[in-house]
């Protein structure tokens, strides 16, 4: 007997596995530890009992298959897997569960589908590379060098997070996208915001491409990745090729679900697909070495620099015939497509040479924009300082940073090249679309070049387009007034100035040529400034056209916001005035009442669509009628009865009409001896004032009583603010 006592030998894991199911730990240590000490006898008898218990099958497939990739620098050697390998083992089922490992399959319960002699059969092969590989490892070591997979799936890293800081709009498209399926990502345990998922996908096409092609980890970037959109197009294709990829063992928690989500909804994985071939083709369409080379073959040792400096644009290396290139930087700006047609006099493919101290675009700050929803999503700051995300700022070579001066050179319709005077040459792609930010400020640049005053005429039809969307917004339901920084900068400008640049100026304190942030407005009027200053522009008949539009569109929103004033008034100061019209002792002690809950909370509010205040005023006359008609005190009168004067709610089993609710406070008023329409009568005034119709929702199609508004707004079910007297 003691001939055949081995010591065991400990297989990692765990005694309960991923899915839950319990592992005989202690079975397989024996088999193991029989299978090192070569005795036969006790591997066939322990084979046996292993085989019985599909988790422990399992178990010992998953250890010989990370060993062996540990063994083959992160890669699974393909006898284990490909069924026409005439160099591996012959066991199939040893195979099909190796497979299943990595295409991240409950292999537990695949296991419990096989027969008991073909879970056998695949534990015999386990135990047997096992051991061998183990032999091996112990007399040469484990190679720790970085390895394939894990160099792409890192290179994925770099590609998607250059991609969403290059275009911000993409990564929102993106979260919104993974929002749509976020039920599934619960149900598949899927992690985080989809970056990794996104670079997992990413990283696993890179690989496939890599080993097709041959390259190794020391040559990865001589890889040609753009081979990989036509792969993109088929997501049924991808799909084997991601459930095929070894992913490096540490991404697990997020390579298992995203596996085999993407195998039970093709329309999430076709989604990660076409952003991972967006994410490919903007690299391509940016890379310098193809700035003006049609189907230019993008590979990594291109982007390098630029995936490892963030968002930052790449010199290409300079030839004898051309400087050195970059990428024109596009990261989060645009420019506005010019509304005048080529200068006349020029042909169209005159070819324009142009000196410029420096170009001025509006930028959208993704940073910024990160911070203020990290600022959004905190709930522990009660009063959040958000940033400003667009700004005005020059454009920068992406070399040596100096925002000018340059020399613009191309055609109309042209893309934009731009010459630095550090010797680097900033250029857009040669096909780049119409709409391409490039060709867009070379004709702008054009347009000036050929009549300085255009620079005037263009802030004008921006400032005509800034004031017919505050019209719009002016007859929307929603609208509550203008913006008070707005209001701020209309009524610090001195309009009577003859100088409007220097008003501007002395209010606005331009930060250009560093980046100016502001409101559409602050922007606007920093534009007007920066146009303007030129002399030719200032004196031409444009720009004092421009000058007095600027005057006329401050004063028309000192007079809006003189208008929309009372809107701007504390809560509390409001209440105060009404009470301050006098009335009988029970009427002012319900003042006294209302404006004390009032002060504990509503100090630091406006009145705004005057809700809040018109609740206040409605609580305050509950409480005068109710106590009227009890003939008690103001602080007798309850919260709950307050409620009883309000509509029935839905729940309540009554139609709910304001009218009828309207009709009873107004026949009980006139009761206790009040005229409705007496003018001297303070009751009277604020009935007839919480008698008038309010918008009720934001689309404005229903109107309520301001009575019956506001004292839901204060007390009804699904009120906020938890009003109590």
């Amino acid at each position: 007997m003691g001939a055949h006592e081995h010591g065991p030998v400990d297989l990692p894991g765990g005694p309960v596995n991923a899915e839950g199911r319990a592992v005989n730990e202690p079975l397989l240590a024996a088999l193991t530890g029989a299978a090192v000490n070569c005795c036969m006898p006790c591997v066939e008898r322990l084979l046996d009992e292993v085989a019985a218990e599909p988790a422990c099958v399992a178990r010992l497939v998953e250890v010989s298959r990370l060993t062996a990739i540990r063994m083959d620098r992160g890669e699974l050697p393909g006898y284990m897997t490909d069924d026409d390998d005439p160099f591996g083992p012959a066991a199939p089922e040893f195979k099909r569960l190796v497979r299943a490992v990595t295409a991240a399959e409950r292999v537990t319960e695949v296991c419990e589908q096989m027969t008991t002699s073909e879970r056998r059969a695949a534990a015999d092969m386990a135990i047997e590379m096992l051991v061998g590989q183990l032999t091996i490892a112990n007399e040469t070591g484990l190679d720790d060098r970085a390895t394939l997979a894990e160099m792409c799936r890192g290179v994925a890293d770099l590609l998607v997070e250059w991609w969403f800081s290059t275009a911000p709009v993409a990564r929102r498209e993106f979260t919104t996208t993974w929002e749509q399926y976020a039920f599934g990502h619960r149900e598949a345990g899927l992690p985080g915001n989809g970056v990794d998922a996104l670079a997992l996908v990413l990283g696993s096409f890179l690989h496939h491409q890599a080993r097709q092609d041959q390259v190794p980890v020391e040559d990865l970037g001589s890889l040609v990745f753009t081979r990989v959109l036509p792969v993109l197009e088929n997501p049924q294709q991808a799909r084997v090729i991601l459930d095929a990829f070894v992913a490096p063992p540490e991404n697990d928690a997020i390579t298992v679900p995203v596996k085999r989500y993407a195998r039970s909804n093709l329309d999430f994985f076709a989604e990660l697909c076409r952003y991972a071939r967006h994410a490919l083709t903007l690299h391509v369409r940016d890379c310098p070495h193809g700035l003006r080379e049609t189907n230019h073959a993008c590979t990594l040792w291109h982007r390098g620099p630029a995936l490892d400096q963030g968002a930052g644009a790449q010199v290409a290396a300079p030839t004898p015939e051309e400087g050195p290139r970059v990428a024109l930087p596009l990261i989060g700006f645009s420019a506005d497509e010019p509304a005048e047609d080529a200068p006349a006099g020029h042909n169209s493919d005159h070819t324009w040479q142009i000196n410029v101290d420096r170009i001025v675009l509006e930028r959208w700050d993704h940073q910024v924009a990160h911070w203020n929803e990290a600022i959004s999503e905190d709930s522990s700051i009660s009063e959040p300082n958000y940033q400003h995300e667009v700004g005005l700022e020059p454009l920068r070579c992406p070399a040596c940073n100096s925002h000018g001066p340059f020399l613009a050179e191309g055609s109309w319709g042209d893309p934009l090249t731009l010459h630095c005077r550090c010797g680097v040459t900033m250029m857009s792609p040669l096909d780049a679309t119409a709409d391409d930010l490039g060709r867009r400020v070379l004709k702008r640049l054009i347009l000036c070049e050929a009549d300085p005053a255009y620079a005037a005429r263009r802030v004008t039809a921006l400032l005509v387009a800034h004031q017919k969307q505050q019209m719009k917004g002016r007859a929307s339901s929603w609208y509550r007034g203008p913006d008070s920084q707005d209001i701020s900068i209309a009524e610090a400008v001195d309009l009577t100035s003859s100088d409007v640049v220097g008003a501007l100026t002395s209010v606005l304190k331009p930060r250009l040529p560093e980046r100016h942030e502001g409101r559409a407005l602050n922007l606007l009027l920093v534009q007007v400034v920066d146009a303007v200053s030129a002399p030719a522009v200032h004196d031409s008949p444009d720009g004092q056209q421009l000058a007095e539009a600027v005057r006329d569109l401050l004063a028309d929103l000192k007079e809006e916001s003189d208008r929309w004033a009372p809107t701007r008034e504390p809560v509390v100061d409001r209440l105060r005035t009404w009470q301050a019209e006098g009335g009988p002792q029970l009427w002012q002690d319900a003042w006294a009442r209302t404006l004390r809950m009032a002060e504990t909370r509503f100090a630091r509010y406006r009145v705004g669509d005057g809700r809040i205040s018109d609740g206040c005023a409605g609580v305050t006359l509950a409480q005068y009628l109710l106590a009227r008609e009890a003939e008690t005190g103001i602080e007798q009168v309850t919260t709950d009865a307050v409620r009883s004067l309000m509509p029935p709610t839905e729940e309540q089993g009554a139609d709910r009409d304001p009218a009828t609710v309207m009709r009873r406070w107004a026949e009980r008023l006139q009761v206790l001896g009040h005229d409705l329409d007496a003018p001297d009568d303070p009751v009277a005034r604020l009935w007839r004032h919480l008698s008038t119709d309010r918008p009720a929702g934001v689309l404005g199609k229903r109107h309520e009583p301001a009575l019956t508004l506001g004292l839901d707004t204060l007390l009804g079910k699904h009120s906020v603010y938890c009003v109590r007297l």
